[in-house]
């Protein structure tokens, strides 16, 4: 049994006795038991020693050893002061001055006033001084009380944990008006709160549908159609096909990079502060399966915050975490009901209580690799101030479930092991996927964070770092992840992807010079390739086929002399599906084979995928006209996964 439990046993009795003179009043609440003054210490100075920002009791108490309530009862029972539960501490109101939000955690004791009522706004007069210290402010309270007694009357003593989260609960507002929607407020030419007009929308829907309708009866301009269509396609494969070519040396680069990466790291090495972002909404499904996996995280506890992001509408997912009661480690973040329930919105009201120097995002199916922090970490440290992310890989671990998780997975790692890592390479622009994205906080605050407005908040905030001047990298290191498995689910999330980068694609398309001038040509002919380009291939990948056909009608029908230009047409698009559906193919093949086992089998079905790609392009189309900032929201732990201790 360890020193920690065998503690916390001892503080739930009763009649304890005091702790040795010879320790701080925070140490002596630790002897008990076997737990004497001279191991105590001799712990401590262990401790002190591993350059922890916390002392020796709540370090345990971070780490789930030792029971922080317990803890804090048993030292306001030795000061003699009264002990503050939830419900008394929410009955009180701060009248304190303002502080940043920013910096919270590094305040423990503020003045507040007890309401006539509990939800009455008048309060009574007599004022109290809340206190959480921690370490040696825990000694300087109690060197204070034996010094004048009396001070008793106005002292309430509570744990740090739960005096933090009132604190965020009252200053919620706060947060809400100064840092939800401050990219609107200090860059609106790149925020999405004001929607394409819908008029502009209709008349670009109209022009398309009388093309398309032209198409079927005019032969010349199906033709045209087509080529455009060629250009497209031929663009988009010829980045594919540069990453397939690349991949090897990239990904050779990659590993040895990342093999010393690890070298690099000392015994007594000094890591920054790190705090996790989590949104949670409908995810009471998850959340045991969620902490088992965080709490395998491989980083110094004193230097992580880990917050589950709650809406305050939520209360099956507050249940459940409640009654999984995970260490302080782990704290509650709620989300007020306020504009769009989006999930960058929960990520920008989180991010106002962020006081460390690193932030990451995890989703809640999220099992990322034990060591991906210290990787993000050492990759931060050692490429300065130009990274602005690092991306880790994303890859699929319920692929044996139907034909869409299982395409998924395939797509997945031609993005995540092949493409975006050539991009990276290469420099150009990098379309974030929606987790696992570990970012410098002064870095993501100056960029104005995530866009609330936009259901893709994380393509675009990969474009907006690359045009202010930010390098994204990508992680060795995995996160696995759970695919939708039915179509409707996928066509759902699918949906919002799509609608999330037509509304990327029109932001940064507002100014297109400047755009031009702030990424150079070569980005901002990536970035029309990567997002733009995907778009409309998604959008007219049917009536290609249809163009292609009339192209071969068109052929027979002139046959005769005038026959050239339509043979090479069909030669055109012979080549462009064989460059597409090719370059696609090589690059899934070599990624998937390394990840997966798979061969040939499994990427030949890729077709067929693409095509059910068309009505969720078009649904998100009528969606960005009619419910632009609408979050179909992806259901997860509704498949069967394999266990926690099967990954690394």
């Amino acid at each position: 049994m360890s020193e920690a439990i065998i503690l916390q046993r001892d503080l739930a009795q009763e009649g304890q006795t005091q702790g040795p003179e010879s320790l701080p009043f925070h140490l002596s609440l630790l002897c008990r038991g076997r737990l004497t003054a001279e191991k105590i210490g001799a712990l401590s100075s262990s401790h002190q020693r591993a350059h922890s920002n916390y002392d020796l009791a709540s370090h345990w108490i971070r780490t789930g050893r030792l029971s922080e309530r317990l803890y804090f009862h048993a030292a306001a029972q030795r000061l003699g002061v009264p002990y503050l539960e939830e419900a008394e501490l929410e009955a009180l109101h701060d009248v304190s001055p303002d502080q940043p939000l920013d910096a919270l955690e590094t305040i423990n004791c503020r003045i507040m006033k007890p309401r006539v009522t509990p939800n009455d706004l008048a309060l009574l007069p007599e004022s109290y001084l809340v206190c959480a210290p921690q370490g040696e402010a825990l000694d300087l309270l109690e060197a204070q009380l034996k010094a004048n007694p009396a001070l008793r009357q106005r002292i309430r003593l509570t744990s740090p944990s739960l005096f933090l989260s009132t604190r965020r609960d009252l200053l919620s507002d706060q947060a809400l008006r100064t840092n939800v929607y401050r990219l609107r407020q200090e860059m609106p030419q790149l925020s999405s709160h004001h929607p394409a007009r819908a008029r502009h929308i209709l008349y670009f829907l109209f022009g398309v549908g009388m093309v398309l309708a032209g198409s079927l009866w005019s032969a010349p301009l199906a033709v045209l159609f087509n080529l455009l269509s060629v250009f497209i396609f031929v663009s988009i494969s010829s980045l594919r096909l540069l990453a397939w070519l690349r991949r090897r040396t990239v990904e050779t680069m990659r590993r040895s990079e990342f093999e010393a990466l690890l070298k690099t790291a000392q015994p007594d090495q000094s890591w920054p502060s790190y705090s996790l972002l989590v949104p949670l909404y409908r995810e009471a499904a998850v959340v045991t399966e969620l902490v088992a996996a965080l709490s395998r995280i491989d980083y110094p506890a004193d230097k992580l915050t880990i917050m589950l992001l709650v809406e305050a509408d939520d209360e099956e997912t507050r249940a459940a975490l409640t009654a999984l009661d995970p260490p302080p480690l782990f704290s509650i973040v709620t989300i007020p009901v306020d504009g769009p329930r989006t999930k960058p919105k929960a990520l920008n009201y989180a991010l106002s209580f962020v006081s460390s120097e690193l932030v990451a995002v995890y989703d809640a199916e999220d099992r990322p690799h034990p060591l991906q922090l210290r990787e993000a970490a050492l990759r931060m440290q050692k490429e300065g101030a130009s990274i602005g992310c690092l991306q880790g890989r994303l890859a699929i671990d319920n692929l044996k479930s139907g034909f869409f998780s299982q395409q998924f997975a395939v797509e997945y790692a031609a993005l995540f092991d092949g493409l975006l890592p050539f991009l990276s390479a290469e420099k150009l622009p990098v379309p974030l996927g929606g987790t696992s994205n570990h970012f410098p906080t002064a870095v993501l605050r100056e960029v104005g964070a995530w866009d609330p407005f936009n259901v893709t908040e994380d393509a675009d905030l990969g474009m907006r770092l690359t045009r202010l001047g930010y390098h994204i990298g990508i992680l060795q290191t995995d996160t696995w992840e759970e695919a939708p498995v039915q179509y409707g689910a996928w066509l759902k999330q699918r949906t919002r992807w799509f609608k999330g980068w037509m509304q990327t694609w029109l932001v940064h398309m507002r100014e297109p010079r400047r755009l031009w001038q702030e990424m150079g040509p070569l980005r901002f002919l990536a970035f029309q390739v990567l997002i733009g380009g995907m778009l409309v291939s998604a959008l007219i990948h049917p009536v290609y086929f249809i163009t292609f056909a009339l192209a071969a009608v068109s052929l027979l029908l002139h046959s005769g002399t005038d026959a050239t230009f339509y043979w090479l047409l069909m030669s055109l698009n012979s080549f462009n599906l064989f460059l597409g559906y090719g370059s696609m193919m090589l690059l899934a093949h070599s990624a998937t084979a390394k990840r997966y086992g798979f061969g040939w089998r499994h990427v030949l079905s890729m077709p067929l995928y693409w095509l059910a790609m068309t009505p969720a392009a078009w649904r998100a189309l009528f969606q960005l006209i009619f419910d632009p900032h609408r979050w179909e929201k992806t259901e997860h732990g509704v498949d069967k996964r394999p266990p926690l201790s099967l990954r690394d």
